[in-house]
C-alpha cells in the first residue's frame, strides 16, 4: 500500500507539472482574429449600396482584424465585369442570332472553329488574365488550355464540359487581396481542395496570394467535398508547405458538431504539423438569421473564451438591431465581440495556435499513466479485494498499453483509455471518501451538521479533483486541446459515476444499505416498482448523455436557457447544473438524513453523489476548454452548491421532525 500511494503521489507531480505547463501555454495563447466573409460582406455592401472600403473601415475601427477571401469558381466569371465566360455551343447560336462583336471569335465561328464542349473566356483586366493564366493549367491539362489572343482582351479556350469548370477555383481575385492590403486587414484565403494537385500545385496557389501581401494569417478549405488541401493522397505534401521557413500561416480547422461536417483530411493534416492549428467558429446563415445580435456576440465570445476558438468567422448580420442601420449593427457586432474579448484579456491579430509545449513529454506523462495501476491497488486495499497478481498485471498493463501507443504511432488512444480508467477509479474513490458520512449519526444541531455536510462535500470533491488532475496530466496534448485528438472515454465519464456509485452503495457494505448479497438481489423476484425504477433511470442516463457537449441533441428549454445566461453574466464562468443542483447537495445531506431515511432514500443520494463526482471529472475532460476556466467553472459551482445543499438540510430539519 506504501508502494502504491508513493507511485501515485509521483504520477499526480506528473501530472501538477503537465497542468502547470499547460497552464502557462494556455495564458500566452490568447490572440484571436475577427475576420469577417468577404463574399457575405461584399454582397450586403452591394444590397445596400454602401462604400465597401469604408464600410470595411469602419469595421476595422471597431476591432476586424482579417478579410477571409474565397477562391473564385468558374460559374462565378462575370460577377465583376472583368471577364466572361460562355461555351462554344453558346457562342455559336448567339452568332446565328446576330453578329459576334469580339473579332477572334466571329471569325472562328466564321470558319466553323467554334468548339461547342469548349469553354471560351473573354478576360478585360490584366491581373485577372494573369491569375487565369496561372490557375488554369493547375486544373486542367496544359493541351486543354490555349491562349487564342494573348493581348487585350484576352481570349482563353479551355477544352472541359461547362458544368465541371463551374465547379473549379480559379484564384482569389488580386483586387480582393490588394483591398485588404490596403487598409491593413490581415487574409484568410480559402482554397478549395483538388484531389489531383501535388506539392507544387498547392504551392501555386498560396503564391498567388503571397506574390501580393505575405500578411497571410489563416488558410481554411471550402468546396461541396469538404475536403482539406490534399486530400486523400497528398496530406504529407500540404504539411511540408506549412512547415517551410517563412511560411507563417496557420492551419484553420473549422468547429464541427457532428462527425459528418468534420473536413476530410482534417485529422491528418493537424497531426502532421502540431503546434500551427487554430479554432475556427462560424454560424451558418440559416441559423444566424434566427439569432439576435446578443446572442451571436455572446455565442462568439463563449467560444473564444471556453472552447480555444481563436478565428471568430463572421458573416453579416442582416437585421437592423433597434434604431441604427444595417451597416451600423454590423460595426457594433463586431465592437461588442471585440470589447468582450478585451475584457477578457484577449488581444485582437494574427491567431495563435497552442504550440508545442514542455507539457506534452513523453516521460512526464509516462509517469502521470503509473497513477491508474497505483489507485486500482489503493481501490483494491480499501474495498478488501488485494491481490499482489491483480495489481502485477495491472502495472504491466499500464505499461505495456502506453509503449505500445508510442510504438504504432496510436499513443492518444492509448492515453485515451488509460484516462477513462484513471477517471472512473478516482470516482469510485471520491464515492468511497464519502462512506463514513452514510454511516455516523447526524447532529442535533443545525450549523454544525452544514458544516459535517461541507466537510464531507470537500473530502469527495477534493478526491474527484485528483482524477481529474490525472486526466488532465494523461490528455494535455495540443491536439486534444484544439479538439483535433478528442478524448474518447469523455461522455463515459460522465455517466459510469453514478453507477459505480449504487453498486458500491448497494453491495460494499459500507454503507449501511441493509443490502443483501448480489446474488440474492438478482434472483429475486422482479417488483413493478423496480421495474418503473429501472426504467426512469436508464431514462436519466439516456438524457445526460443527449443533453452533454457543447451542441447537445435535445435544446435546453427557455427557463435553463435564461438561468444560464443570469449565471454567466452574474459570474463570467457559469457552472453546470448537474454539479450546484443535484451532486453537491446530494454530498451535503447525506450526514444529515436519519438512519430510517438513508435506508430509504440513501440509493437515490448515492446517485445523486456519483452523478456530481462524475461531473467534476467530466469538466477537465474537455481539454478544449482552458484550465482556468474548469477550475473557475467547479469553484462556482462548489459554493453555489454548498449554499443549496445547507437550505436543503435546514428545510429537510424543518418538515421532517427526526425522531
Amino acid at each position: 500500500m506504501r508502494f502504491a500511494a508513493l507511485v501515485l503521489l509521483l504520477a499526480l507531480l506528473a501530472s501538477l507539472t503537465v497542468a502547470v505547463f499547460r497552464f502557462r501555454t494556455e495564458a500566452r495563447a490568447t490572440r484571436v482574429e475577427l475576420a469577417m466573409d468577404y463574399s457575405d460582406f461584399v454582397q450586403l455592401a452591394r444590397s445596400y449600396d454602401y462604400n465597401p472600403a469604408a464600410f470595411l473601415i469602419a469595421l476595422r475601427r471597431a476591432g476586424l482584424t482579417s478579410l477571409a477571401l474565397t477562391e473564385e469558381l468558374g460559374s462565378e466569371i462575370g460577377a465583376d465585369g472583368k471577364a466572361y465566360a460562355a461555351t462554344g455551343g453558346t457562342l455559336m447560336s448567339q452568332a446565328r442570332l446576330g453578329a459576334l462583336h469580339d473579332p477572334e471569335l466571329s471569325a472562328l465561328a466564321r470558319s466553323g472553329k467554334l468548339d461547342p464542349n469548349a469553354v471560351y473566356v473573354i478576360v478585360w483586366d490584366p491581373a485577372t488574365y494573369e491569375r487565369y493564366r496561372v490557375q488554369l493549367p493547375l486544373h486542367f491539362m496544359n493541351k486543354s488550355v490555349r491562349v487564342l489572343r494573348d493581348r487585350y482582351p484576352w481570349l482563353i479556350e479551355v477544352h472541359t464540359q461547362i458544368d465541371y469548370f463551374n465547379g473549379e477555383a480559379l484564384g482569389i481575385p488580386t483586387d480582393q487581396i490588394l483591398l485588404a492590403k490596403r487598409l491593413g486587414l490581415l487574409v484568410i484565403p480559402r482554397f478549395q481542395n483538388d484531389q489531383r494537385f501535388t506539392k507544387a500545385q498547392m504551392e501555386a496557389q498560396i503564391g498567388a496570394v503571397l506574390r501580393y501581401d505575405p500578411r497571410v494569417s489563416t488558410v481554411i478549405f471550402f468546396g461541396l467535398r469538404n475536403e482539406v488541401w490534399g486530400y486523400p493522397n497528398n496530406l504529407q505534401e500540404a504539411a511540408a508547405i506549412f512547415r517551410e521557413p517563412g511560411h507563417t500561416f496557420n492551419f484553420g480547422t473549422i468547429e464541427a458538431y457532428a462527425p459528418s461536417q468534420i473536413q476530410k483530411g482534417n485529422v491528418t493534416l493537424a497531426r502532421a504539423i502540431p503546434g500551427r492549428t487554430v479554432r475556427v467558429q462560424a454560424i451558418a446563415r440559416t441559423e444566424l438569421d434566427k439569432l439576435s445580435l446578443d446572442d451571436v456576440v455572446d455565442r462568439y465570445v463563449l467560444g473564444v473564451r471556453e472552447r480555444n476558438v481563436r478565428v471568430v468567422y463572421l458573416r453579416t448580420f442582416q437585421q437592423r438591431d433597434g434604431n441604427l442601420t444595417i451597416e451600423q449593427t454590423n460595426v457594433e457586432m463586431v465592437r461588442d465581440i471585440a470589447q468582450a474579448l478585451r475584457k477578457h484579456g484577449f488581444t485582437l491579430g494574427r491567431a495563435t495556435p497552442i504550440p508545442l509545449y514542455h507539457g506534452d513529454n513523453r516521460a512526464i506523462v509516462g509517469i502521470a499513466a503509473l497513477g491508474v495501476p497505483a489507485i486500482f491497488a489503493l481501490l483494491l486495499v480499501l474495498l478488501g479485494w488485494y491481490r499482489r497478481d491483480l495489481v502485477a498485471a495491472a502495472y504491466i498493463l499500464t505499461v505495456a498499453l502506453y509503449l505500445g501507443g508510442l510504438a504504432s504511432h496510436h499513443d492518444m488512444l492509448a492515453r485515451s483509455v488509460l484516462a477513462l480508467a484513471g477517471a472512473l477509479l478516482f470516482a469510485t474513490a471520491a464515492f468511497l471518501a464519502l462512506a463514513r458520512g452514510f454511516a455516523e449519526p447526524p447532529h442535533p444541531a443545525t450549523g454544525p451538521q452544514i458544516l459535517r455536510g461541507i466537510r464531507w462535500t470537500l473530502t469527495a470533491t477534493g478526491v474527484a479533483l485528483l482524477g481529474a488532475l490525472l486526466v488532465v496530466g494523461l490528455m494535455s496534448s495540443p491536439l486534444a486541446m484544439e479538439e483535433i485528438e478528442p478524448f474518447r472515454g469523455v461522455k463515459l465519464v460522465l455517466a459510469l459515476p453514478p453507477f459505480i456509485a449504487l453498486l458500491l452503495y448497494l453491495f460494499s457494505g459500507k454503507y449501511s444499505s441493509g443490502s443483501k448479497r448480489a446474488r440474492d438481489i438478482l434472483l429475486a423476484p422482479l417488483q413493478s416498482y423496480q421495474l418503473v425504477v429501472g426504467v426512469l433511470l436508464a431514462s436519466a442516463v439516456a438524457l445526460l448523455l443527449m443533453r452533454s457537449g457543447n451542441q447537445s441533441e435535445i435544446a435546453p428549454s427557455h427557463a435553463e436557457l435564461v438561468l444560464r445566461r443570469v449565471l454567466e453574466n452574474a459570474l463570467s464562468v457559469r457552472p453546470r447544473l448537474k454539479e450546484f443542483l443535484i451532486g453537491y447537495p446530494a454530498m451535503m445531506l447525506v450526514p444529515a438524513l436519519a438512519p430510517l431515511h438513508r435506508r430509504y432514500v440513501g440509493w437515490l443520494i448515492a446517485l445523486g453523489a456519483g452523478v456530481g463526482i462524475g461531473d467534476i471529472i467530466d469538466t477537465f475532460s474537455h481539454l478544449h476548454t482552458p484550465l482556468l476556466i474548469s477550475i473557475l467553472r467547479i469553484f462556482n459551482g462548489l459554493w453555489i452548491g454548498v449554499i443549496i445543499g445547507a437550505i436543503v438540510i435546514w428545510l429537510y430539519r424543518r418538515f421532517a421532525a427526526m425522531r
